[in-house]
């Protein structure tokens, strides 16, 4: 569906699952769209909620709109939220979108049934050790030139589009085998490839805006965060380190993480229907 700002401006959203059932407000990762709701549709008709996946500015069908923190991404999704006609969801924040979920639960406490972080990026002081060299590198650039860095991730789209295999032969150079194995299924691998296509749809100035206000100060305080948080993360993912999901778990009053043992960044994402039940019961 599409939902319009005040000033005309559109937010692509995707829903998965089952049609008025409760919320699940999903927060896409870096470089990723809308379409990372495909991942979770069977586990979520199995269940019995709604996944609600917007696309954030500039990023896949959504139109630019400005944030200088990572919490000003509250504004649009209290707007999807209304268009859906949900007065509350639990959020489900998938890598950087992590940081996305974690800005709303903060910012807009009274919506917000619990919240779940999967493989959640952490903000820009947080150690990189154990984090791939090419992904510690790619965080360092975008520090310093966030649009340099999403030029560069763009670059890998056009790949995506026309030379699939090529694509996702690149990508999972520097992977764990549990993700490189989670990456050979036909299903998974189309699904990756397309939403990844998806997110520079526009160019890649959604993707510059993400790494900006990534990098910079969040806005919020993770300390502030009152609603029931899980944290799931593996602890062979080489994207984003173990010690990120630790560091939220000791930050977020309350929450509570589970280490995968054995799974990395994309294989976790087997666990889905684990990730959702919680918004189910």
């Amino acid at each position: 569906m599409e939902v319009r700002r005040e000033d005309g401006s559109v937010i692509a959203v995707e829903v998965a699952g089952e049609p008025g059932a409760p919320a699940v407000l999903l927060c896409h990762g870096l470089a990723d769209s809308r379409l990372s709701a495909d991942w979770f549709d069977e586990a979520a008709r199995d269940l019995g909620v709604r996944v609600i996946a917007p696309d954030r500015p500039g990023t896949g069908g959504t139109d630019l709109r400005r944030m200088d923190r990572v919490a000003d991404w509250a504004a649009d999704a209290a707007r999807v939220l209304d268009a859906a006609g949900a007065s509350a969801a639990w959020l489900l924040g998938v890598s950087a979108g992590g940081a996305f979920a974690a800005a709303c639960a903060a910012r807009m406490p009274g919506r917000v049934r619990g919240l779940t972080l999967v493989s959640p990026l952490g903000p820009p002081h947080w150690p990189t050790r154990g984090m791939a060299p090419g992904e510690r590198l790619a965080l360092e650039v975008a520090r310093r030139a966030p649009g340099f860095g999403a030029r560069s991730l763009g670059g890998l789209a056009l790949l995506a589009r026309r030379r699939p295999l090529l694509f996702l032969r690149l990508v999972t150079t520097e992977l764990p085998e549990a993700d490189v194995r989670a990456l050979r299924r036909p299903d998974l691998a189309e699904s990756f490839r397309a939403s990844y296509a998806e997110a520079f749809r526009r160019g890649s100035g959604g993707v510059a805006q993400d790494l900006r206000v990534l990098t910079r100060p969040w806005g919020f305080d993770l300390a502030s965060i009152t609603a029931p948080t899980l944290i799931r993360h593996g602890d062979a993912d080489t994207t984003v380190p173990l010690a990120h999901g630790r560091r939220y778990a000791e930050q977020i009053p309350g929450a509570r993480l589970h280490v995968h043992a054995g799974h990395g960044h994309f294989s976790i994402l087997g666990a889905a229907r684990d990730m959702l039940a919680p918004a189910a019961g």
